[in-house]
């Protein structure tokens, strides 16, 4: 009977523990479910190139307007029409023939002005002698002495003359000042030009190397100035990359030759200029192209969602941290430098390694207010990688 008993006792006592055991994990899955869930963002540390995208136009390095210096006919144009040229190289041949008459004309008033020249100083000498034999007067030596002078002054001022006649003669070839590519012709053959012309007869335009002028707002520009070296260090070498509207990628790189200090009254900007190799001239002026400038790099950033950032009532920007044990953390007045393609990146109020809540974020408004609350992460932690940044950033300039 004994025995009976204690086999209808021991199934009610396993019974009655599973009942309470089964009751404790309900009541541990009740309180588990009673945490906000939400999935956050691991701080990871990451290199930020930065880079800015800047409007271009494509300017020559050097230009030559080439306008003729003495008046007359074109007898022959001796370049050919889209081709490159030297410096030096003739390019028209003006009609020379008063030019040449002039300059013959000033050499044999040379001559004459010395044989002049020649004739007084041998009166002086004459002269000379005669008045120390007391045969002349002391005036009339002086005289011959100043007509002397004035011959020798007569010969420079024909030497002048000649030198003056020689030039314009010169200038009846009218040579390229410069290495460059020369475009079409303004006249032909025949045409009567003028000197010092306000309508150019060619265009010489060096186009290796070639420029891109860029245009910032001043004040960003400014702000950059002032973070080299504190947010960012700066970048050496070759910096700028150049892209064409159709989107293609030049294959050389290109540097900041310099930045003009002038703000434009109307725009508010300043120009920076940089330079490019152009050997294959497959640049030209006029041009408009998106150059692409690096600015530096901010070692060891920290780049968070912009979906775990907010703002309060005094604009200040927010975010909710996890801490390992579940609790949720209020961060005010964080620091926000740039953004790029769904991140931000932060300078101050968050450090790496921490976990931003990015979804979930309205179940946890009580911590505004001091209240303290714990949050449960669904899943693992989102990172971003720095092969997943370098890919945003390039894509974020284009």
């Amino acid at each position: 009977m004994r025995f009976n008993k204690l086999l209808f006792t021991l199934p009610m006592a396993l019974s009655g523990l599973l009942l309470l055991t089964s009751c404790d994990n309900n009541q541990s899955q009740s309180g588990s479910a009673q945490l906000p869930k939400v999935t956050v963002f691991k701080v990871e540390p990451l290199n930020y190139t930065l880079k800015i995208s800047l409007p271009g136009r494509v300017v020559a390095s050097q230009i030559a307007e080439i306008r003729p210096q003495v008046s007359g006919i074109v007898l022959n144009r001796e370049f050919e029409e889209s081709s490159n040229v030297k410096a030096g190289q003739s390019l028209y041949q003006i009609d020379p023939a008063i030019y040449q008459a002039n300059y013959d004309s000033a050499v044999a008033s040379v001559a004459s002005a010395k044989a002049n020249a020649n004739i007084a100083q041998l009166t002086l000498k004459r002269y000379a002698g005669l008045l120390n034999t007391k045969s002349i007067s002391q005036q009339e030596y002086d005289k011959a002495a100043a007509d002397a002078k004035q011959a020798e002054a007569s010969v420079l001022v024909a030497q002048a003359a000649e030198h003056a006649a020689k030039v314009n003669l010169d200038y009846t070839k009218v040579y390229s000042p410069i290495d460059g590519y020369i475009g079409k012709s303004s006249v032909t053959e025949g045409a009567l030009v003028s000197a010092g012309q306000s309508a150019p007869l060619a265009l010489v335009q060096q186009l290796d190397p070639i420029y891109v002028d860029m245009t910032e707002a001043a004040t960003r520009y400014n702000k950059y100035l002032q973070d080299e070296n504190i947010v960012y260090e700066p970048a050496k070498g070759d910096n700028v990359e150049l892209f064409f509207n159709d989107g293609t990628k030049y294959a050389l790189l290109g540097s900041v030759k310099f930045s003009d200090m002038t703000v434009n009254e109307t725009t508010g900007t300043v120009t920076l200029r940089s330079q490019f190799s152009n050997k294959e001239s497959k640049i030209l002026p006029g041009m408009f192209v998106k150059p692409q400038m690096t600015l530096g790099t901010i070692k060891n950033a920290v780049l968070v969602p912009q979906q775990g950032i907010t703002s309060n009532q005094k604009g200040q920007y927010t975010a909710k941290i996890l801490k390992p044990d579940g609790v949720v953390e209020y961060r005010q007045d964080i620091k926000i430098y740039t953004g790029v393609s769904g991140y931000w990146v932060v300078t101050s109020g968050i450090d790496v390694g921490e976990e931003v809540i990015t979804t979930g974020l309205l179940n946890l408004t009580s911590v505004e207010m001091g209240k303290p609350m714990k949050a449960q992460a669904v899943d693992k932690p989102a990172t971003l990688s720095q092969e997943q940044l370098d890919n945003l950033i390039k894509n974020s300039v284009k």
